[in-house]
């Protein structure tokens, strides 16, 4: 009876000793973009001082041989919320002109592709959207879907957010996405961020399913920085 007491102690120390759901500064998370020319170790570090608890998780180095823009982070933030599975995860990659060509001419199901579209992420429309003096593109995606782990973002929040980097901020909540969205849910989409000499934000987006919450963002470098 004694050892039960104990365990249900520690099980409710434990609890209260866990940290407060993190709120998501979605703010300094779509800045980030705007560092688009940081090398993988700038932009851990940058990772490191928006989100608390950051963990990199291990990978395979790509090769820079062909590509000197290309890098891929990838791991968890937040903390370990509800259990020790991270609830909240994350994906920034970047890449440059040759893997842009190789992801054309070849799609994302070639031997040669296949490995590096799971590390890049790249996006459908990249090439249509690339700026003609753009070197590389960036893009990072933060999902979660315990809300131990991170709180959830307002429709509000999220789209105040969104206007204060993005000239334009639309909603897409029709009755194709109704059923995964939820009577909470919404998907709303920034374009045209700011812009000079060295990094185009061109995109964001906050997204609410029922199973879900993700913020993206999609930047291009423009000057010739590693």
């Amino acid at each position: 009876m004694r050892r039960i007491f104990i365990v249900l102690l520690l099980c409710a120390l434990t609890g209260a000793l866990r940290a407060e759901p993190l709120d998501l500064p979605i703010w300094e998370v779509l800045e980030l973009g705007t560092h688009a020319y940081a090398s993988a170790d700038g932009f851990e570090d940058r990772l490191d001082a928006v989100l608390p608890d950051l963990r990199i998780d291990p990978s395979d180095a790509l090769s820079t041989n062909e590509d000197p823009f290309r890098w891929a982070l990838a791991g968890s933030f937040g903390g370990e919320g509800a259990s020790p599975v991270p609830g909240a995860i994350f994906g920034c990659a970047r890449y440059g002109l040759v893997t842009r060509d190789l992801f054309a001419e070849r799609g994302f199901v070639h031997p040669e592709t296949f490995p590096l579209m799971g590390q890049l992420l790249p996006l459908h429309d990249d090439v249509e959207v690339w700026p003609e003096a753009a070197v590389a593109r960036l893009h990072c995606i933060f999902i979660w879907d315990d809300a131990q782990t991170v709180r959830i973002l307002s429709e509000d929040r999220a789209r105040a957010g969104l206007l204060s980097r993005f000239e334009e901020v639309t909603s897409d909540s029709g009755t194709t996405f109704a059923p995964l969205l939820g009577d909470d849910g919404f998907r709303l989409f920034g374009r045209n961020g700011p812009i000079d000499t060295v990094v185009w934000l061109e995109s964001g987006d906050v997204i609410l399913t029922n199973g879900h919450q993700q913020v993206s963002f999609r930047a291009f470098l423009i000057g010739g920085a590693v």
